[in-house]
Formats: structure tokens, C-alpha cells, sequence
């Protein structure tokens, strides 16, 4: 190949003469013009590319250039520069699924439509961009379509009303759990009608409240009951602070954890509809114990703790939810007294009677002499039929704390199988006393969600077990107690249902499907050509990957492409498995694969691929040695793809310079004898194709840019304002 390059090689000396002002001088001084312009005249001595390329009857060769479709649409300068030039334009990646679903999971084919008619009025070859790969998918939109259904579980839910005083006479008195009186009166305000008046002016309730008989209706106990709402109205401020709201079951105290001015009453003012929690200990509330929640019968007192209260009650309802809720007991009261039970990390767990009374059994752990140092007793549990740990949302217990041993600690721990967890919370944190009975409550959450304040967090591991060893006590070096009600507690939630892998095949060939068949149809009979899997050697992750073959079939997910292709084509397609070939990559090697993975596809003597699109990153290296092995390179990858007597196309065919370090040179940068080297290695790549494929498999050659940017990498034929480069001479030569 020839490349202009003029050198001045002298300048010529004037000796001017004054002479008479009639005298005539005559000169015929020749300067040579400058290299810059030389070079561009030599330039522009050239035909128009797709002059030169030499096709054989019946060649299925074109010659296209990447152009954005909007820059192909502006009608400028570049469309002109294409029509003149090429057969065509090649849009490449410009439309893929990540810039075209919209957020209703339909696919925009607007601007698809747009170059497709305007390919068509320039009467040019467009060649379609990638219908199926695993890259640029959204990838989040298809992980949801695979999503369970969820059927939220709905509770049932309803409310039992324990007193709202109107079919009381008025006067009729109330017991009290202490002094002073509860009587009916009418509304001080004279609008609801009658409520319980507690205390008076001069007989103020002292730490006493009013008692209620409860008998819940058919079919409904205490279990199944989350709150208590009533209408609250302090005298004054007589008693809205005091130690607290308290409320009695039975004549068992407990401690919703706040006073009625936290529960929201004011002086003189109806506070309406305040609620007390029953099955949360988040404030107000308390967790009612499992020995109670199968009461349907049962003696109720509420009222504000005060030495001087005075205040009216009104509408006092239980509010009940069948959450689908139940208990796996620890049951000692078939146990013998006396029997033992292991213990974690040594001393004792004996059965013994109640140290309160009654004749309840409990387990007494360790001893005055010596209490538990971080050891809990140890039970084997076979949890309710149908249901596994990852149902459970809790575990309650009961526990008297021996003169305070162990009341603190560094918290309750619960062990399962060997793991122990750290719930943050010693016994007086729950609201434990020394020597009585209090309630403790463990909620079980989720993986990932964190622990403390009361919780524990369930690994994975453990969720699916039926059956588990299970501790559990006080984290204390000189924990003393007896424990009663041990109960884990299940709840049924949501209705999860997983989608089969057939249901999650069909859905994703449907999707797959609206991207395929849309640009299909988008194209019509303008676009034939398309790269139907682009990229099926690229082991990329990313979040815009999505591997189809995880649902599809690995093989199958290709066969399913070419299929839905076409099936839908209305003309006959041509369609290439497209992948990048960098310079650096073992070509032959990475051609083995490609090529092994088109003959998987096709061994069902079904699917048909016609051809390979090989996206080339080309590279001149200044090192000799290496340029010679890249030259090799495309020899050998040109050489397997043409035994595969298939179609072949090249296409964004792009040429960069590297230095002998392997640094790649700006555009700007590169020097006449690098860019004449690099366009000699453009124009050896092209008449390699064109010498090993046959002719009438040269499906063409597409180059990526046809305008270079100086400080970007890439020799493109036209600088950035459309003049001439020497690449320009490299792609004349290698169409010849």
C-alpha cells in the first residue's frame, strides 16, 4: 500500500535587484506544498469506499458502519457519509431490553420503528442488534416475575364487650379490688350515656380497682384476645399518674408499663378507645401467660394504681384475633416430683412444688447452695404436626427468681440443637420480682433481622426442623429460680406458594417473546439480519445479568430463541450467534467454544444457526514479535469459522495502537508511521476474511465508528470533522 508522504526538501533563495521602476522581473520559484496537505489531496485522490469492493455474482458481502440510530436519523453530515460510502448501517447494542421495558413490563419499539422506515427511504442495509443473551437484561423485573404468589393470611377478627354500663341501673355498685366504691352514674359530660364513677371526692380509690365478671362467648378464651380498649375520664388529676395502669385476671397483677397520663388521658376529658396490649409487652401492654389463655370464664380489674384516684370508666371491650396462633407446651404436670432433667453446663433441674402454693409442678434449677453458672435445663421437643421452627414466633415461660439470682445476667438465652442465642434481656427486664412469678416472652424473628431488646433472630439452618433440643435460662453466673409454662408459640402466616419450574419456564418464555417477536415485527421486511444470541461466551455478572438457562435449559434456552424468532419472521431471517473477540484472547480457542456451543444447539436437527458475527477488537502492537501473534491470531480464528462452511460476519470491527509496553496511544497521539502501520493491519484483516471465508459466505464487515476523537483509542477512517485519515487508504485496500 502507498501512503503519500512528501518531505520539503529545500527553499529557494530570492536576491532582489532594485531596478528602474519600468524594469519587469519575471519568477518561476516551485515550493513544495506542506505534508498536511499533500497527505490530503493524496486522500482525496480516493474513490468512495464501496467502489472498491470487488463482489462475486450472487455475494451476500455488505459493508456497513455502526451508527447510533439517532444519529443516523439527524440526516447530517454522518447519513450522507454512510449512504455514499456503505450498504448500510449497523445499530449494534442500541436497543436491548434494559433501555426499552417500560415500568408496565411492555417493551417501547418506538425508536426501532423510527430507523427501521428511515433505513428503508434511504434504501440502505439494516442489520438488527441482539435478540437474546444473557447481558443487559432487566434483571430485577424477571427475579420478580420468579417470585412466590403470596395469599396474606387474614385473621379473623371481632370484639366482646365487657361493660358499657347502659343497661345498669343507675347507683348500682361494682366491687373493688380494694376500698373505696365503683357506682353507676350518668355521663358527667351528658353524652354517653352512663359509666362507672371510681372514687370519690372524699373517698378517693387507693391503689384499688373496679371487678368485672367475664364469661366470653361461645367458642372464644382468653388466647385469643390482643387488647382491651376503654374510655378513661380522670377527676381532676386524681390518679393519672400514681405507679401505673394495672390490670388483674384472676387476681394475677400485671403492668402494661404506663400511667394514665402516658395512656393518654387529660383532667376532666374523656380519653376514648385507649388500648391495652395483651399479647405484646410493648408499652401499654403485657403478655398475657399461657396457664391463663384457655380461660373463658374469669374475674377482671382495671384502673390506675394511685393512693388517691378518682376517675369514670366507660365502654370496656376485648378486641380478639384468630391469628392462627397455637402452643407446643412443656408440660411438667405428668411428671413424677423429684425427676431430673440435663442440664447445659452442669448442676441440677429437680421437679418440685410450687414454692407459691398450689399444686402446680415446677422445675426448680440449682440449688441456694449453688445456683446455675450459664447452665439451663434441656428438653426435647417435637414441635405440632405440619409445622417447623420457621413457624414459631416465640417462646413464653413463667419464672420465680430466687431471692434475685440470676435477675440480670446478660440476658436470657434460648439454645436450639447446640446454638446458643442472646436474647439482650435479663429477667428483670421482663418484669420479673424477686421470689414471684413473673412472665418472660422471647420473640423469634427472621434471618437477618437483629437481635436484642427481647429477640432472637432464627438462622436458616434451623427453620425446616420438626423436632429440636431446646434450652433455656438466664445468661448468669449465679442464676437460682423455679420455671413453669415453658411454650413455644406458631402462628400461621402468609400462604407462600413457589411457582413450579415449568410455570417459570412459560412465564419467561413469554417475556421472552414480547422482546423477540416485538423487534421482529418491528423490523418487518426492512431488517433480516439479526444477531439472535448475542454473547453466550461472556461469563459477566452482573445486575444486568440474567441467566436464562437457569429456567430455560442452558441448551434449550437458545433453541427456544431461534424458535420464537422464527416463527415470527414474516421473511426469511438470518440469524448469527454474535460474541467479542479481543485481540488479547486465544482467538482459535475461544472460536472452539463458540463454535461447540452452535453445534449444541443444532444437534436437535431443528434449530437452525446460520451464521457467526464476530465483534473484533483489533490491536497493532509497535512490539514486532507480538504484532506477528496477532496476525497469526486472525488467521487461525478466520481459518476455524471457515470450516464451519456457515455465514460469517464481522462486524464493529475497531483497530487501536499500542506501544511496545502494551499501552494503548490516544488517536491524537499516534504518529503518520503508526497510523500507516495500523491501517496495513486493517487492510490484513480484511483480505484474510476475504481470503479464508469463501465468497459466498462473506456475510460482510462492519467497522465501530466512522469518525475518530482524539483522545479516544480507536483509527477510525474520518476525523471527528470528516476529513480523510490514513485508515481511510487501509479500508480501501482491504476491500480491493
Amino acid at each position: 500500500m502507498k501512503y503519500f508522504n512528501h518531505k520539503i526538501i529545500g527553499i529557494a533563495m530570492m536576491c532582489v535587484t532594485v531596478m528602474a521602476c519600468t524594469d519587469k522581473y519575471d519568477c518561476d520559484l516551485q515550493v513544495e506544498k506542506p505534508e498536511e496537505v499533500a497527505n490530503s489531496e493524496y486522500l482525496a485522490s480516493f474513490d468512495l469506499l464501496k467502489s472498491y469492493i470487488n463482489r462475486d455474482a450472487g455475494s451476500p458481502f455488505k459493508f456497513t458502519a455502526n451508527m447510533s440510530p439517532t444519529d443516523f436519523m439527524k440526516k447530517d453530515i454522518g447519513y450522507s457519509t454512510i449512504l455514499s460510502n456503505f450498504d448500510g448501517i449497523d445499530i449494534g447494542g442500541a436497543f436491548i431490553p434494559t433501555n426499552s421495558l417500560k415500568e408496565d413490563g411492555t417493551y417501547d419499539f418506538g425508536n426501532m420503528q423510527l430507523v427501521s422506515d428511515a433505513a428503508k427511504e434511504a434504501g440502505v442495509t439494516l442489520y438488527g442488534g441482539t435478540l437474546f443473551s444473557n447481558q443487559g437484561q432487566r434483571t430485577a423485573y424477571y427475579n420478580g416475575l420468579m417470585e412466590p404468589i403470596i395469599i396474606p393470611f387474614v385473621p379473623e377478627r371481632g370484639k366482646t364487650v365487657i361493660c358499657d354500663f347502659e343497661n345498669d341501673e343507675l347507683g348500682t355498685p361494682y366491687g373493688m379490688t380494694g376500698g373505696s366504691v365503683a357506682v353507676v352514674e350518668d355521663d358527667p359530660d351528658g353524652k354517653s350515656g352512663k359509666a362507672l364513677h371510681i372514687g370519690t371526692e372524699s373517698d378517693k380509690a387507693a391503689y384499688s380497682h373496679p371487678k368485672f365478671n367475664v364469661k366470653l362467648p361461645e367458642g372464644r378464651k382468653l388466647g385469643d384476645y390482643v387488647n382491651l380498649t376503654i374510655d378513661m375520664r380522670i377527676v381532676n388529676s386524681d390518679g393519672i399518674y400514681g405507679i401505673g395502669m394495672r390490670v388483674f385476671i384472676n387476681g394475677r397483677e400485671f403492668d402494661p408499663g404506663t400511667n394514665a397520663d402516658g395512656l393518654g388521658c387529660d383532667p376532666n376529658i374523656w380519653n376514648r378507645g385507649a388500648i391495652i396490649n395483651l399479647k405484646s409487652t410493648t408499652v401499654p401492654g403485657f403478655m398475657i401467660p399461657s396457664d391463663l389463655q384457655e380461660l373463658t370464664e374469669f374475674e377482671l380489674a382495671v384502673g390506675t394504681a394511685s393512693g388517691a384516684a378518682q376517675y369514670y370508666l366507660d365502654n370496656i371491650v376485648m378486641n380478639y384475633e384468630l391469628a392462627g396462633t397455637g402452643l407446643t407446651k412443656i408440660d411438667f404436670s405428668q411428671d413424677e416430683l423429684g425427676k431430673s432433667y440435663p442440664m447445659t453446663n452442669g448442676n441440677q433441674a429437680i421437679i418440685e412444688n410450687d414454692p407459691a402454693g398450689g399444686d402446680a409442678k415446677v422445675l426448680h434449677v440449682g440449688t441456694a447452695a449453688t445456683p446455675c453458672n450459664r447452665s439451663y435445663p434441656k428438653f426435647t421437643v417435637q414441635l405440632q404436626e405440619g409445622k417447623t421452627l420457621g413457624d414459631y414466633v416465640g417462646i413464653s415461660l413463667s419464672m420465680y427468681l430466687v431471692d434475685g439470682k440470676g435477675g440480670w445476667g446478660d440476658g436470657m438465652r434460648v439454645v436450639i440443637n447446640g446454638q446458643e442465642f442472646n436474647c439482650g434481656q435479663g429477667p428483670y427486664n421482663f418484669g420479673c420480682q424477686d421470689n414471684k412469678w413473673g412472665e418472660i416472652y422471647i420473640t423469634f424473628l427472621k434471618e437477618g433481622e437483629a437481635s436484642g431488646g427481647g429477640k432472637i433472630a432464627i438462622p436458616n439452618s434451623l427453620k425446616d426442623l420438626t423436632e429440636i433440643e431446646l434450652a433455656v435460662g438466664s445468661g448468669s453466673g449465679e442464676w437460682h429460680a423455679y420455671v413453669k409454662n415453658i411454650n413455644l408459640q406458631w402462628k400461621a402466616e402468609d400462604a407462600i406458594i413457589e411457582k413450579t419450574p415449568e410455570e417459570k419456564k412459560t412465564l419467561l418464555t413469554e417475556e421472552l417473546n414480547k422482546w423477540i417477536g416485538g423487534m421482529i415485527n418491528t423490523g418487518g421486511e426492512t431488517v433480516n439480519v439479526w444477531n439472535i444470541i448475542g454473547e453466550p461466551l461472556d461469563k459477566t455478572v452482573n445486575g444486568d445479568t440474567f441467566n436464562w438457562g437457569e429456567y430455560l435449559g442452558d441448551v434449550e434456552a437458545g433453541r427456544t430463541a431461534v424458535k420464537l424468532a422464527r416463527d415470527t419472521a414474516t421473511v426469511a431471517l438470518k440469524l448469527f450467534v454474535s460474541n467479542t473477540f479481543n485481540q488479547t484472547d486465544e482467538m482459535g480457542q475461544k472460536a472452539d467454544e463458540l463454535i461447540a456451543l452452535v453445534n449444541s444447539w443444532e444437534s436437535d436437527n431443528v434449530t437452525k444457526i446460520d451464521g457467526y458475527n464476530i465483534i473484533l477488537r483489533a490491536v497493532y502492537s509497535k512490539d514486532a514479535a507480538l504484532q506477528n501473534t496477532n496476525k497469526e491470531a486472525i488467521t487461525e480464528l478466520f481459518g476455524k469459522l471457515a470450516e464451519t462452511g456457515k455465514l460469517v460476519r464481522v462486524s464493529d470491527l475497531s483497530m487501536m495502537v499500542e506501544d511496545a509496553e502494551g499501552n494503548l496511544i490516544q488517536a491524537g497521539r499516534v504518529t503518520a508511521d503508526e497510523r500507516t502501520a495500523a491501517a496495513n493491519y486493517m487492510a490484513f484483516i480484511m483480505k484474510e476474511y476475504r481470503r479464508a471465508i469463501a465468497s459466498d459466505k462473506q456475510s460482510g464487515i462492519s467497522i465501530s465508528s466512522i469518525t475518530e476523537a482524539s483522545t479516544g483509542n480507536e483509527i477510525c477512517p474520518w476525523t471527528s470533522g470528516y476529513n480523510r485519515n490514513g485508515m481511510y487508504e487501509g479500508i480501501v485496500e482491504g476491500l480491493k
